[in-house]
């Protein structure tokens, strides 16, 4: 009787679940089909949600609509030189570039340099040139390389100083974190410095 009921149990569990058969089997192909739906519907649900946030331009200023300027200059070794970035303008991707003149132009055409988007390193994205916290790209094509500039006897450092009116007195002073640096105000200057170490701020002029 024992053996018979037992074996009537494995011939059930055969038929429902592990043969495959029957209403559990059923259950058992159904079950991960609707994993599946589930999951590609997930991943339907990212992309779609990613589409939506790269439409949508991120808060805060410069927009679209507006058109500023920020004033440049590059001092090497406590020298202002006389050099500037040009643009092709007839090459124009973004909206942030300059046209040899010393500015900064700042009106972007697409919502990926708007907001918090509007950064140094658009700007140097649209020049082609290289702008690192060790290393920058001058209009001519030289690059100075932190280790490797000198000025006088002392090892060269790469900062950018920020005004962020013409009115200020003092600058904002990065040392890192260069290219994100953010274009947020019309009538900023800039001074790309590559100067001693232990030059004072103070003794870096900014644009005229």
């Amino acid at each position: 009787m024992a053996r018979s009921a037992a074996a009537k149990k494995v011939a059930k569990a055969a038929s429902t679940g592990a043969g495959g058969k029957g209403a559990g089997g059923e259950r058992k192909i159904l079950f991960p089909a609707a994993m599946t739906l589930v999951a590609l519907l997930g991943v339907v649900l990212i992309l779609v949600a990613r589409n939506q946030r790269s439409d949508l331009a991120p808060a805060g200023d410069p927009t679209v609509d507006d058109h500023w300027h920020s004033a440049y200059s590059i001092n090497i070794c406590g020298i202002d030189m006389p050099l500037t970035f040009d643009n092709d303008s007839d090459d124009d991707r973004t909206g942030i570039h300059t046209h040899g003149d010393g500015l900064i132009h700042i009106h972007p055409f697409v919502s990926t340099v708007t907001g918090q988007y509007a950064t140094l390193g658009a700007f140097f994205d649209e020049n082609q040139t290289v702008f690192e916290d060790d290393a920058f790209e001058l209009p001519d094509g030289g690059i100075l390389r932190e280790g490797e500039q000198i000025c006088g006897e002392e090892p060269a450092e790469i900062r950018v100083l920020k005004w962020n009116t013409l009115a200020a007195e003092k600058p904002a002073v990065f040392k890192e974190n260069l290219s994100e640096v953010r274009l947020n105000e019309d009538g900023q200057l800039f001074v790309f410095a590559i100067v001693a170490e232990s030059m004072d701020d103070e003794q870096i002029s900014r644009p005229d």
